[in-house]
């Protein structure tokens, strides 16, 4: 496992850092908390949750905003004292508290992905899994063992971590220090160095880059075929599983931009990227970058289903009205209740004709 330590460096590069690793994260949990907290609560309505698809959403988006705070915080604080405050570094509790969770919630994150766009995949592929899997007791099921075995793989990191003193010759007194992601156990050094790092690479990159591929082949071919339609009902399902599938594959490409340029910094081109004035700068920039996928759900939410965006506005017309004692506001579109996207259906359009629909573009 690549090991760095922040450092001090020129004026130019420490201006630079101070955006990626201070400003921007700052407004990506900003962001990312509220989005990812009005998509749970939309995706939470009775009518929504009764699909598998957003089961995994759900759980993507809770796992996405604690691990915006994981790392972004963080980095924050070490950037805005100078480096001499962190919040992980506190004490032998919070550091290894912290070394868990950066790892728990990325493999987490990228499994409950994974599997909304395994699940989008199947669900337009084979009726057997729309009758037998697609079910959200089941979704709650694979949900909660993803969480148990992840718990379990990454279990061994509350073992890192440890105090030590040393004397301050300036000072002339003994200084406690807390090194995290390293243990006296050897043996678990060299496990977190090496075998835990393919372990790292298989969950969070090899397994779901593999899995999204293949889905997004799948869902590709089964877009772009040209389809008839007896009646406007099938045109219109057909028409909302695409605007859905796309999305799901923009998603799936946004995790794959994200977080490709950081695993090639930290895996591949380490060695020549430590050792200059622009080390921090590349790795801190790559890092904000991966953390910004995990902001961007309720943006792909909201620009590809009608259903979200009727939602959004009805939720912010309730409060708004709580607010300004007004009672409960309501958008004059026919439909009073907040959260009615069942399923994430578009709503009935009448221009849509028996025509076969057209070809969609390839991504």
């Amino acid at each position: 496992m690549a090991s760095w330590y922040r450092q001090e460096d020129v004026h130019p590069y420490e201006t630079v850092e101070l955006i990626v690793s201070g400003i921007i994260p700052i407004i990506l949990i900003v962001i990312g908390t509220f989005g990812n907290l009005i998509s749970i609560v939309i995706l939470l309505n009775q009518q929504n949750r009764g699909t598998s698809t957003n089961i995994y959403l759900i759980f993507l988006c809770l796992m996405d905003t604690i691990s915006l705070y994981q790392w972004n915080l963080n980095h924050v604080m070490y950037t805005f004292t100078n480096g001499t405050k962190q919040i992980w570094g506190q004490s032998v509790f919070l550091c290894r508290l912290g070394q868990f969770f950066a790892f728990y919630t990325l493999h987490t994150s990228a499994m409950f992905l994974t599997f909304v766009q395994l699940d989008r995949a199947c669900l337009l592929r084979s009726r057997w899994y729309k009758r037998k899997i697609a079910q959200p007791r089941i979704a709650l099921i694979l949900c909660a063992t993803i969480l148990i075995v992840l718990f379990i793989l990454n279990g061994f990191l509350f073992g890192l971590g440890f105090e030590y003193s040393i004397y301050n010759n300036s000072t002339g007194i003994d200084e406690t220090l807390i090194a995290c992601y390293y243990s006296l156990n050897q043996q678990l050094n060299d496990f977190f160095r090496f075998q835990y790092a393919w372990i790292h690479l298989v969950v969070m990159y090899i397994l779901p880059f593999a899995v999204i591929i293949v889905c997004t082949l799948l869902i590709m071919k089964k877009l772009i075929v040209k389809q008839t339609f007896t009646n406007n009902q099938l045109a219109i399902n057909a028409q909302r599983n695409r605007r859905i599938s796309l999305m799901l594959l923009f998603m799936c490409l946004a995790y794959v931009v994200c977080t490709l340029p950081n695993r090639l910094c930290f895996s591949l081109f380490e060695n020549q990227i430590v050792g200059y004035d622009y080390t921090d700068t590349i790795f801190l920039a790559t890092n904000t970058l991966m953390y910004t996928r995990n902001a961007l759900n309720a943006f792909f939410l909201y620009i590809s289903v009608y259903g979200f965006r009727r939602d959004v506005r009805q939720l912010i017309l309730t409060y708004w009205g709580k607010l300004t004692n007004k009672g409960d506001l309501h958008e004059n579109n026919g439909n009073q209740h907040v959260g009615t996207m069942a399923t994430l259906r578009e709503p009935v359009r009448r221009t849509i004709t028996t025509t076969p629909i057209k070809k969609t573009s390839q991504l």
